[in-house]
């Protein structure tokens, strides 16, 4: 009996250090997903000491589980780690993109207006040249 006690116990610790490799390697995934937007699975991999296969089934349990956001693109061996925005962050990023650029466009039109006026009205010294 006592036999049978110890090799249950054994068959316990075996399934606890099976747990907890499991979720050393989920919290090591989402420290990558925290620091990285892109990696390929190879180096993924590596970091994790892990084959590319288990390293796989690892990141697509955390993104069933909703514990982290990422796509898996197999053909490139690519793994991208992105929060989905929504509509609205979108929109407003975007606005902010096109804000900046025309900031940029003002100004590069103001400084092609100075180098024109400091130049003597600008654009005719081709034409000067040939008369």
């Amino acid at each position: 009996a006592a036999a049978a006690a110890a090799a249950d116990d054994d068959g316990d610790v075996e399934d606890l250090w099976d747990v907890l490799r499991s979720r050393v390697i989920e919290h090591n995934v989402r420290v990558v997903a925290a620091y990285y937007t892109r990696i390929s699975m190879k180096r993924l991999a590596d970091l994790l000491s892990l084959g590319v296969d288990e390293t796989e089934t690892y990141v697509s349990d955390l993104v069933i589980k909703k514990s982290i956001h990422a796509k898996i693109d197999r053909p490139s061996g690519k793994v991208v780690f992105a929060q989905k925005k929504d509509a609205a962050s979108l929109l407003n990023e975007w606005s902010g993109n096109v804000a900046q650029l025309l900031e940029l466009v003002d100004s590069t039109c103001h400084l092609i207006a100075k180098e024109e006026m400091r130049h003597g009205g600008g654009g005719g010294g081709a034409s000067k040249a040939r008369a």
